[in-house]
């Protein structure tokens, strides 16, 4: 990532009211790199564990979630997958495909979702506070039609 990168990340962080340490600016750089949403356990293996320990790794990805820098989901199973908040993408969430066979994740910008609001949810909808996960077999594991 180009110097001027890391001076923009270090301008967001100050920002969002964060120090910009070597260790949150490695995990933005890592995040808006991924093509799609990635685990604590990817951050780690892009980082590596001879710089940065893992709980260091996690305790920054909470941080910068936060912030609203990073967005966190759970797209199935017991692991929390992180993405950088893009002006492409917003702070809210934007929707995702979920490969049911080999657990593949994609995001789907180009899908806008506009739900009606239901008498028990009109908040949650008015605010974003809301996940929307297409699951399906995706072209690897079904073979193309």
């Amino acid at each position: 990532m180009a110097e001027h990168d890391t001076d923009s990340i270090r301008s967001e962080l100050h920002a969002a009211g964060l120090r910009a340490t070597g260790a949150r600016i490695a995990v933005l750089q890592v995040l808006r790199r991924a093509e799609r949403p990635v685990s604590h356990g990817d951050v780690v293996a892009a980082l590596g564990t001879d710089t940065w320990n893992r709980a260091t790794l996690y305790r920054n990805l909470i941080d910068l979630e936060k912030a609203t820098l990073v967005r966190r989901t759970q797209l199935g199973g017991t692991v929390w997958r992180f993405e950088a908040a893009s002006q492409e993408h917003g702070v809210l969430s934007h929707p995702h495909f979920v490969c049911t066979s080999c657990r593949k994740v994609v995001c789907l910008p180009e899908l806008e979702v506009a739900p009606r609001p239901a008498a028990n949810c009109r908040r949650a909808i008015a605010q974003g506070a809301f996940e929307v996960h297409l699951l399906g077999v995706c072209d690897t594991c079904g073979g193309a039609s």
